[in-house]
């Protein structure tokens, strides 16, 4: 009677030991990765006791993890909920029949600390304030954004605002304020309009929300979590997301001054992933998560609740449908940010069977995706061009099969040798 219970209690230890020896045999590609001031027993370390709070992992496409745990390497974060975050969520392929299935995959997510800690760390900042307005504060002159001053925004917080006067539906606008050490300054400053379009995007928070599908179909959905109960932290986070984009981090400055080891690091991971033993645990079907499309280009979450019913998938037949990894997902950061994974984690009920499959044409656009980025290499006349593609490769590859992967790499550095020979 106790045998199922006995089974899962031996193999949850059995797929650790499994990561733990899959870690161990990279210890030199994540010393390469990691900056000099992270030993690569810490990241280890990290990814086990994520592992073990969150057993989804370990279902997880094994690939999948072992490129997110390179990515927060090279990024010099852990993965420990504070700094990142690794994240199962669904995905569809097809399988050896040619059938659209849901699989789990694990996803690197930089979380706010950890952004804010590499900015700081960039060592070209000095300063960095976040902050939201109310209605009273800027009607009475106290918030002022005006491009091209310096500093761009100058904020005095009225102190003696009533608790009428600083409920959440008086927030105006959220700014990130950063001064560099030569003096200049950078600002991001988001309207009320602005943040309640990336409201929106949120599975729990999105208001006029109704059920769609089940015996509930067309009920309303409440809107609870972070965005109901501190709306004001959710608004910095969001902006300070978006600022993020634009500011230096010290991930730049240590691949600049550790040279291009982490870059081929990464690359010698992914082509080396094929090594993992058959019985590592593999992606497995589920209906609990719900699917997310992500903007390639900003990183957005890019599916509208109207799209919900028809997933989309870039994939081709026997390939997975991947989302960039470093550009961030940004709703489920922030929601992970304020501790809404379990709510995230948890999706309406709908019968995949009953999905349609891609349109013939959506599975052609990693084809076309592939093509463009041969033609930015062939293009590429100098090395800082050539390195953009890379980066971009970089981002991308875990979504092609590993002679499309060699062939790749392999044209990146003939042409890399190429411009160094031509003095370029």
């Amino acid at each position: 009677m106790n045998a199922p219970a006995q089974n899962l209690a031996t193999r949850e230890p059995s797929a650790i030991i499994e990561l733990k020896h899959e870690l161990e045999k990279r210890t030199e590609s994540f010393r390469m990765a990691l900056p000099s001031h992270i030993k690569p027993e810490d990241l280890q370390r990290t990814v086990l006791m994520a592992a073990q709070q969150n057993p989804t992992i370990l279902q997880a496409d094994r690939r999948s993890l072992i490129l997110s745990c390179m990515k927060a390497a090279q990024d010099g974060l852990l993965p420990d909920g504070r700094e990142a975050a690794l994240v199962p969520f669904n995905t569809r392929e097809k399988d050896g029949q040619g059938k659209w299935i849901t699989v789990k995959q694990v996803q690197y997510m930089p979380m706010v600390y950890g952004l804010r800690k590499k900015i700081m760390q960039s060592d070209e900042i000095s300063v960095m304030q976040v902050g939201v307005v109310y209605r009273a504060e800027y009607e009475s002159g106290r918030f002022l954004f005006e491009l091209g001053q310096e500093p761009p925004v100058r904020y005095r917080p009225d102190l003696t605002l009533s608790d009428e006067q600083t409920t959440d539906e008086c927030i105006v606008a959220a700014f990130s304020l950063v001064k560099f050490k030569d003096g200049s300054w950078s600002a991001e400053v988001m309207r009320r309009s602005e943040i309640n379009k990336i409201r929106q995007l949120s599975q729990t928070g999105a208001t006029g929300q109704t059920v769609k599908f089940g015996t509930n179909a067309g009920k309303a959905i409440e809107p609870k979590g972070p965005w109901v109960d501190h709306f004001s932290e959710m608004a910095k986070k969001t902006v300070m997301r978006r600022h993020s984009k634009v500011l230096p981090m010290s991930g730049d400055i240590f691949r600049d001054i550790e040279g291009d080891e982490q870059e081929r690091a990464v690359r010698s991971a992914v082509s080396a992933l094929d090594a993992i033993e058959p019985d590592a645990p593999m992606a497995l079907p589920s209906s609990e998560e719900l699917d997310e499309e992500v903007d390639a280009e900003t990183g957005e979450v890019a599916q509208t609740p109207e799209s919900k019913a028809e997933p989309k998938s870039n994939a081709k037949k026997g390939e997975t449908d991947t989302r960039g990894m470093t550009e961030v997902d940004e709703e489920t950061a922030r929601q992970l940010d304020a501790g809404e994974s379990d709510e995230v984690a948890k999706a309406e009920e709908q019968d995949q069977s009953d999905q349609d499959e891609p349109a013939a044409e959506e599975e052609s656009e990693t084809d076309a995706r592939l093509r463009i980025l041969r033609e930015r290499i062939a293009a590429a006349t100098t090395p800082a061009e050539l390195k953009k593609v890379d980066t971009d490769w970089m981002k991308a590859s875990a979504a092609y099969d590993d002679d499309t992967q060699k062939d790749v790499n392999a044209a990146l550095t003939a042409k890399g040798k190429a411009l160094r020979e031509g003095g370029q």
